[in-house]
């Protein structure tokens, strides 16, 4: 709130405060500036000042403790009452005791041992311990302890800075006043134009240019504008007129157009309706025939069983021949028609997501392909925590298919190796069934998730063409693509991704 009502106020006041506010701060930092400085080469004066003390007192009290004549060191340390600034001094032996001492005051604080040689600030106060050195050898020890008296220093930096201040301020006032008439002058000029511009919508109004300098140009881009408005109204007024004409013109046709988008709707809405009543009937049938052909299969395949059977004995090796092959070909129809009927609830069946355990439905899988061919050896490397959202039921179809392809292409491989896993590709969770089997050649994979196609012989490896269909239609049910990578002889990788919930 307090910010707004700055905001608000005149530019007149700104920059008065501007200019307040700008001398103040550079008078403090100044200031500031200067009493640090101050301070610090005045501690530095001292302390030369200080040792230099010692070193005189060091000089001439030496024969003093050479003589062990206390009485003496006493007069030299007397001397120091010609320093005000000094409170207490003493004289110590080279064991570190005190031979001599001397306090301003009735009490001394002076320490009964000698210190280390140094110094340090306390306060207003600076403590001085020097080593007197005669031979190589410490001799003794001098003791200085000074006031510093920089509160007084201090008062006077201040008063100082605030009659500097007091000075400095005046004059950046009556600097300001000179410029608010250069500056602010103008400025309220395009104030009162504009405010009139903005109450009357009068465009022909224009502000007196009194200068050259930022606040000119400001007055003549002003002016310009209020030019170009004015025209730009003036081509406004004419393009609505115009386009008033048009509007009148062009309603009955797009009342005409309303009604031929409507027509148009109605007619799309009875096609889609079509078409779907076509695709459910299509689907009916689809299903009604593969599921009638089964009793005709089973008849064939019954009586050509019974002929096998018990008229054997009638057929030659050309006949019985014939009966297995018709046999195997009402057997490949019945898998063919499962397929289809497979195919047919994929696409019909209801969906219903939840999260599921890829790795543990994966290797439930595995186990029945195991079971199902004891006597195979393949290595099965399924990655732990694979998750995914999505229907256990299609999910399940989606892996038989894929590790079963696995195992029947890898049959022939004497190290027969299948690997489920899961990688990241461009931020998305890709999951791969890999195995080192038969491959196939990429140029004809585009026939890989056709119905009935197939890229390798009945007779080398078994199937009807119809699994990678299937698999290709769920994933798609789940938002996801699926893609394969092969090569002849070294083995096949297909991938797939699970969109809208599917994770690892």
């Amino acid at each position: 709130m307090g910010m707004r009502r700055l905001a608000d106020f005149s530019i007149r006041a700104k920059l008065r405060g501007i200019v307040a506010l700008t001398t103040i701060l550079a008078l403090l930092v100044s200031g500031l500036a200067m009493v640090v400085h101050d301070s610090l080469a005045f501690r530095k004066q001292k302390l030369d000042d200080l040792i230099t003390q010692a070193q005189i007192l060091g000089s001439i009290s030496g024969a003093a403790l050479t003589f062990d004549d206390p009485k003496a060191a006493q007069e030299y340390l007397a001397t120091l009452k010609a320093r005000p600034d000094i409170e207490e001094a003493a004289l110590y032996d080279a064991r570190g005791r005190v031979f001599a001492s001397y306090a301003r005051s009735s009490t001394l604080d002076a320490p009964s041992l000698a210190e280390a040689q140094g110094y340090r600030f306390e306060g207003d106060r600076l403590t001085l311990f020097q080593r007197m050195q005669e031979g190589g050898e410490t001799s003794g020890t001098i003791y200085l302890r000074a006031s510093l008296g920089k509160s007084a220093r201090l008062r006077r930096y201040l008063a100082i800075v605030l009659l500097a201040g007091l000075g400095a301020l005046g004059i950046a006032l009556l600097l300001s006043a000179w410029l608010q008439r250069v500056i602010t002058e103008p400025l309220l000029d395009v104030t009162e134009v504009a405010r009139g511009v903005l109450e009357r919508q009068d465009y022909s109004q224009r502000v007196v240019k009194r200068s050259e300098d930022e606040v000119g140009v400001l007055v003549e881009a002003f002016n310009g504008m209020l030019a170009a408005i004015q025209h730009r109204e003036a081509a406004l007024q004419e393009a609505n007129e115009a386009l008033h004409a048009e509007i009148v013109e062009h309603r009955g046709a797009r009342e005409e157009v309303d009604a031929l988008n409507q027509d148009l709707e109605r007619r799309v809405m009875e096609r889609t309706a079509e078409l779907e009543t076509a695709n459910k009937e299509l689907e009916s049938f689809s299903y009604s025939v593969s599921h009638d052909l089964r009793a005709p299969l089973r008849a064939i395949d019954g009586f050509a069983s019974l002929l096998v059977k018990h008229q054997s004995d009638r057929l030659d090796a050309q006949g019985q021949g014939y009966l297995e092959r018709v046999r195997a070909a009402t057997q490949r129809m019945g898998q063919l028609i499962d397929d289809l009927l497979r195919l047919s609830r994929t696409t019909r069946s209801e969906m219903s997501r939840r999260d599921l355990d890829l790795s543990e439905l994966a290797r439930a899988v595995v186990v029945e392909l195991q079971v199902g061919s004891p006597e195979r050896r393949v290595s099965v490397s399924v990655a732990p925590g694979l998750k995914a959202n999505a229907d256990f039921t299609l999910m399940r179809t989606v892996l038989e298919n894929l590790l079963g392809n696995a195992w029947k292409f890898t049959a022939k491989k004497d190290e027969a190796r299948i690997e489920f896993g899961r990688l990241e590709q461009a931020g998305d969770t890709v999951f791969f069934v890999r195995d080192n089997g038969a491959g196939f050649d990429m140029r004809y994979a585009d026939k890989l998730f056709g119905a009935f196609q197939r890229l390798h012989a009945v007779t080398e490896y078994s199937g009807t063409g119809v699994g990678l269909a299937n698999v290709q239609r769920i994933i798609h049910r789940h938002g996801g693509r699926i893609w394969a990578e092969a090569e002849p002889g070294r083995g096949a990788a297909f991938y797939f991704t699970l969109s809208h919930g599917g994770r690892a």
